[in-house]
Order: structure tokens, then sequence, then C-alpha cells
């Protein structure tokens, strides 16, 4: 069932019958799957205007409901069969109660601060339990009515990370039900399901996230990793099973229970023969670029958290490379950490006048004045059904940031996932672009006066909003300097506007073979085969477990995939997806891509999932082929975190020539909080040059300048590259550290400036360096830098 969302959602104030009323519809659009997730944007529910908007306060969480923990209760390996009774399968589209949360989210002002958003965010789950509690109290409901209401409880547990109070709540619902063949038909699997989930999160909290190592929750689960606490797993093995016994066909439950004998170190041998999933397509890869180490926590970018965005760039002008990370919990303050050059971070959030910056699930990193100075731009809102205000930090210089947000006039609120810098009518000023979800996109033009104007209606960008565009990308495709726009739409598809030259921008999507993806997520702009045309990455967010299952297996799939947008010298685009071995379902969600061998041509890094407890699957590591497919490599590089990956950052922290990957872990769930990684590359023979770009007439961050690398020695190689951060969710610092393969030295490196029109060429430079090129100048400046040296545990 396909559901279109409406433009907006006002503050309302509804009466307690009428909200009883439309909480029930709520549960059933969640519970039952009716439309998915995505329905519960289009019952435009809000409860009565409480918190920041006025009206009394709910009452907060009792200290007892907050901190009550229940022991498991035990269950029966099996449930009561009726064998003549026609069971359904579980029903519970978001196992995490993410989405049944948001959508009972009391409404803020337009106008409201980032820290009266958080307030209505604050214990909400916690809240909308005691509410249910008190409807179940005064009267006797319908045993359907019951049984929702007993269900959205449960998630609501889930949603707070009170697993073992959910699972006791599903222990007593399960013992009602079983007495009762209507209730049973209806909801005894979807309690076995909850069950088995339920358990599984009590296992990885206990070994996994409050014990994190260097191999934690990655898969093939390594000796180390094996779960010393093995209570959670047991259980949710027997829960697993009876719900396999009843249907066998269901893949994602058939992982799941897999999963739970990985973390036992009892796969596949204790599995049930019948439902034995094998590791041996993904475990074995065709190529091993070798083990990158989770070295996060040794370095200091061990942040706990929720789903975010991540980036990496050098804010204070030492030459090495910072992160800066923001989360969707609205109550969450971004955190900044300063790459000290010793080995580890050093969190500057305070120090660096960021603390008030709360929520944003992305980041993404600019200089808007010009200064030479990388400001932090946040978009918020995206998945709420009301918009919150973006920010835009300018960097004082001083290690201290500012938030100019209203002066720029960028103040709006609004609901979104992604945004995109670029200088579209070559004034020299980066112009930036916000995909919206609820709203029109909008286009900002930079007056260069520190101010922006609103321009998306004349410049013929904005999009119906039922689009609810996940993200927007600048890329050159016809190379003449002026950057066109590619959008990724969750409904329908993506869409492809051309640069006139004028100002304006033409829809040529049709004209150019643009015909996908459905259900779109995040994007990019690459040149993947170094023929000197951007191509384009664009993903898909259809997704199951058993899909991504099915692709890990190297199996048919029943989804529409992402598209791989092969750029034919700017005439027109040719989908290259299933040559190029990426049509298979992923869940992508963060990802950015890198050159991780340094052969010359772009990899990738995905951070992958869904909302749900029982979405677990590996983030995915590809490996380029010469630009002619790509190879997965998760399994031999040790990167298959199971954890939800946000935000990817792909850059060389420790200056020894090697793209290291950073990813924000953690679902949109406070249950589903994790450690932030940073996987260390471990090296290769190939060379390398790090360039670091800066515009006098084209913007000082050389954004959509191209390069172009002619390397001498025993194989020929040219090499392609265009300045952007990379992905619209994640984002790489605008330096490029580029692979020359086994280059005894460069013979030709071109610069070509999109402003200016120049082209510079410098001939026999030295590899393995970094180097700084400014535009019209005609020597090559060297930049020191040191390899860091960090401490192993």
């Amino acid at each position: 069932m396909r559901v279109t969302v409406p433009a907006a959602v006002g503050p309302t104030r509804r009466s307690g019958r009428t909200r009883t009323a439309v909480l029930l519809g709520i549960i059933l659009l969640s519970v039952l799957g009716g439309g998915g997730w995505f329905a519960l944007y289009v019952a435009g529910i809000l409860p009565d205007a409480t918190g920041p908007t006025g009206g009394n306060p709910p009452q907060a969480p009792t200290d007892k409901m907050a901190s009550r923990q229940s022991a498991p209760e035990e269950l029966p390996a099996r449930p009561v069969i009726n064998g003549s009774l026609q069971y359904v399968p579980h029903r519970t589209t978001d196992t995490s109660g993410f989405f049944q949360m948001a959508a009972l989210v009391p409404p803020w002002r337009h106008d409201a601060t980032l820290a009266e958003v958080g307030a209505a965010f604050e214990k909400r789950g916690f809240r909308i339990i005691e509410d249910i509690d008190r409807r179940l109290a005064l009267r006797e409901l319908p045993p359907a009515e019951q049984m929702q209401s007993h269900l959205v409880r449960v998630l609501m547990f889930n949603y707070e990370g009170q697993v073992d109070e959910a699972y006791a709540a599903l222990g007593q619902l399960r013992n009602r039900v079983e007495k009762d063949d209507e209730l049973a038909r209806d909801w005894l699997y979807t309690i076995i399901h909850l069950q088995a989930v339920a358990s599984m999160r009590r296992g990885e909290n206990e070994n996994c996230v409050m014990c994190r190592g260097e191999s934690s929750c990655i898969i093939p689960i390594a000796p180390s990793a094996v779960h010393t606490i093995p209570a959670g797993s047991r259980q949710a093995i027997v829960h697993f099973t009876e719900y396999l016994e009843q249907f066998p066909d269901d893949l994602g439950v058939r992982w799941g229970l897999n999963l739970a004998h990985m973390t036992l170190g009892e796969h596949p041998q204790g599995v049930d023969p019948r439902f034995v999933v094998s590791l041996e397509h993904f475990r074995e890869s065709e190529f091993n670029i070798g083990t990158f180490r989770d070295i996060g926590h040794v370095v200091g970018l061990n942040r706990f958290n929720q789903s975010g965005g991540g980036l990496m760039e050098d804010f204070d002008g030492d030459g090495l490379l910072d992160v800066a990370v923001t989360s969707i919990d609205a109550n969450a303050v971004m955190g900044l950490y300063r790459n000290g050059g010793d080995g580890k971070f050093v969190e500057m959030t305070d120090p660096a006048g960021v603390a008030a910056q709360l929520g944003g699930l992305n980041c993404g990193q600019t200089d808007f004045n010009n200064d030479g100075l990388m400001d932090i731009f946040i978009p918020r809102g995206a998945w709420f059904i009301l918009p919150v205000r973006p920010s835009l930090l300018r960097n004082d210089g001083d290690g201290r940031f500012t938030d100019v947000t209203r002066e720029a006039g960028l103040g709006e609120p609004l609901n979104s996932n992604s945004c995109a810098w670029a200088d579209y009518d070559n004034d020299g000023l980066l112009d930036l672009f916000i995909a919206c979800e609820r709203q029109v996109n909008r286009l900002y033009h930079n007056e260069g006066n520190g101010t922006f104007v609103e321009v998306a209606r004349q410049a013929g960008v904005q999009q119906d909003p039922k689009a609810f565009c996940k993200a927007g990308i600048w890329l050159d495709y016809d190379n003449d300097d002026f950057p066109d726009l590619f959008l990724n739409n969750l409904e329908g598809t993506g869409r492809l506007f051309h640069n006139n030259r004028n100002g304006t921008f033409t829809d040529v999507s049709d004209a150019m073979g643009i015909d996908g993806p459905q259900e779109g997520f995040p994007c990019w702009a690459w040149d993947y085969d170094n023929d000197g045309w951007l191509d384009i990455f664009a993903t898909s967010y259809f997704r199951s477990i058993g899909g991504v299952v099915k692709g890990m297996l190297g199996e048919p799939f029943e989804f529409s995939s992402n598209r791989l947008f092969h750029n034919v010298r700017g005439e027109r685009f040719e989908d290259r997806t299933r040559p190029a071995g990426l049509d298979m379902v992923l869940g992508t969600m963060g990802c950015n891509f890198a050159d991780l061998d340094n052969d010359g041509y772009l990899d990738m890094y995905l951070g992958t999932g869904a909302p749900g407890y029982d979405f677990l699957v590996p983030n995915r590591m590809f490996k380029n082929v010469a630009g002619a497919r790509f190879a997965d490599v998760t399994g031999t590089s040790r990167t298959g975190n199971l954890q939800k990956g946000h935000g990817v950052a792909c850059g060389d922290w420790d200056r020894d020539g090697n793209v290291d990957v950073f990813i924000q872990l953690g679902g949109p769930a406070i249950g589903d909080r994790y450690h932030d990684v940073l996987f260390q590359n471990p090296g290769h023979a190939n060379r390398w040059i790090t360039l670091k770009l800066v515009g006098r007439q084209t913007n000082r961050p050389a954004i959509g300048a191209r390069i172009k690398i002619v390397v001498a020695g025993p194989a020929p190689l040219t090499v392609h590259r265009h300045i952007s951060s990379g992905s619209s969710f994640g984002a790489n610092p605008l330096e490029q550290t580029i692979g020359l393969g086994p280059a005894d030295r460069i013979a030709e490196l071109e610069v070509h400036w999109p402003t200016s029109g120049t082209t510079q060429v410098f001939r026999d430079v030295d590899v393995n360096q970094s180097i700084e090129i400014t535009e019209f100048a005609t020597d090559i400046h060297k930049l020191k830098s040191e390899p860091i040296v960090w401490q192993t545990e």
C-alpha cells in the first residue's frame, strides 16, 4: 500500500474522546502495518497541545516506571496451537516504536527554539505509556482495542530502551491471548515475534553495547565478540524457532535465528538444519583489501548516540581532520572533536560554543563567506511531522562557532535530511539547496553580505512536497562549468535538473534517461570509471530484512534496487546497475565513497538498516574493480557492523596516505543507541597524493573544481576527481586523497576552475605527499604532513 503524505499538519487540539479514537487509529496503522510506517504521517495525529505550546504538561514518568526492570518470564518453547486456526504472521512494521512515538509528540510553535522542540520529545515514550494505562483503567475496551493498546505500550517500552519491561508485558499479553482463539489467530505470532526481538535486543545491550570492543557487533562474529552473557540470545532462539515452526519461509525471522546463534558461536552447527542461512557467500570476498580495525574507542571517537550525521573537515586550519557529529535526538547536543595530532581526538563542543545545537539527522560543511574557515550547516526535522529550524554555524577562526542562522535568512523551520552547497550561478559564492520532506524544496542564493535569498520557485526546483525529497546533490554532468541538480525522492523517482546558466533549471530526467530509483534515499555524484564525466549513484530505500539477506546470499530479490547511472559524455545516462553488481536490496541510509585501496578507483561504504530492532543487517563495503563493477568486501575487511549506519565520512585522519572510514552508528530510538566507529585503513602498497584547492575567483573551498591526474609508472592510469563532500548523508573532507596505483610519479596534474574557466597544468609531480594549489598560481605549495602515531589497546 502506497500512501501520499499531506504537505503539512498544523498544531491542533483534540478532545479526550477524539484523542482516544485517534490513538487507536494510529495503533491500527502502525501495528497492523496498514501502509507501514509511512502511514503514520498520513494520519496527521497530534495529541492535545501541551508542553511548549501551552496547556497542562503531561505528568513526568514516575521513577518507578523509568527504572523498573522485570526479569524475562519463562515461557513454554511452543505456543498453544489450535490446528483449526489460520494464524496471521507478525504485523509490526517498526519494532523500535520510533515512528509510533514521533506521531504522538505534542506540537510545538512554528518559531520554537531547539530547546522547546527537545522538551516535546522528553520521555515521550513513557508519557504515552501512562496515557494508555489511564485509558485502559477508565473503561473496559473491546478485546481487539485492548490488544492494540497493549502492543503500542510494548513498543513504547522498546523505544525507551526498557526491553525487559517490554518482554514482561508481552508475557502477560501472551497468556491472555492463548486463551482466546480469535485473539490468538490475529496476534499470537506478533507477540512471539516481539518476544524474540526484545530478547535479542537484551543480548545486544548486555554484550555488544555495554561492552564495547574492537570486534563488537561485526559479522562474521569473532571469537572475542561471542556473547559472554548468553541469556538474551538463548531466549531469542526459543521464540524465533517457535515462530518458524508456523511460518518457516520467513527469511527475516530465519536471519534473526541465525544471528542469535552467531552471537553464541554456534553458527551454523547449532542452527536447526531447516532454518540455516549460510554466510559463506558473504564471508569469502573475491578481493581482500585488508582488515579495517575499529579504533574509535581508542582514539576518542566513541560517542554513544542515536542516529545522526557525521562530518570530517579541518576546522581549525592545522592541517588535520577534525570530526563533527549530530543526532536525530532532539535533546542531544552536537559533538565537535578536534584532532590533537597525537593519536587522540578531544571533544571541543563546549569551548567551540556549539553546546546549544540540539538535534539534526545530518550535517555538512561549507565556507559561505569565503574567509577560508570551514563553517557547519545542520538541517533538521527529518522524519518528524512538524518542521524544525536548521543552523548555520559560522567559524570565527578562534576555535569557536557563532550561530548566524537567522541573520543569514536561513531560519525557516523545515523537515529536511539533506543539504548541498554549490555556486550554481558562478558568482564565486556558495549557494545552498535544502531537500525538503514535507515542504517544497528550498534554494538559497548567497548575496555575498552574509545573507541568503530563497529563489527555488523562480529557479524551478521546488518540486511537489508529495515527492518527500530525501536528497539533493550538485553535479556538472555536461562539464559546462555550471552545476546541475539531482534529487532523490522517497515518493516517485529521482529527478535531474539542468542548469540553464541564467538562474533557472529545466527538468531533463526523461530526456537524459533518469527513471529511478523508486523510494530513493541518499545519493552522490562521482566519476567511478575515470572517464572524465560525473556519474550518479542513487540508493533505494525499498527494503526488507529478507531482501537484504538475499543480496548477501547472492539470491534474486523482489524489490526495486539502487541505480548506478553512467554518464555518456553529458548526452544521456545509461543504467549500469546490474552489470556493476549493485542491483541488490541494501537498506542504505548514511553512506559515502573514497578510494580505500589507492588503486585510483572510488570504492564505497554503505550504512544500512531501518528503525526496527529486528532490522539487524551489516553495513557494507564495496571495492571498485577498475571502473567496471563492484565487489562486496565487507566480510574480509571486517566492516560489517550490525548497528544502524548513518552519517559516513571518509578521510585520512592520521596522515598516512590511506583513507579511513568514520561512521555515526545508532538507530532513531533511545533504546537503539550505539557508539560511533572509526575504521582504520590497514594501508596498501599503492601511491597517493592529497590535494587541497584554494579558490580566488572560484569559491574559496573550490567546490565544483575538477582534477585530472595522469600517472607515470608501470601501469597506465588517468584519474578524475571533483571537489565535493561526497554523499548526501555524511560528509567527506573537501581535500582529496587520490590513489595512484603503483605510479612512480605524476606525469601531469590538471585543475579546472569553474568560475574563472581557467585550467592549471603541473608536470612531473612527486607522489606520496600533501600539496595545496591556489587558483591562478604558477607553483604548487607543499604542505607539512607527518603521519600520526596512535597507540593500540
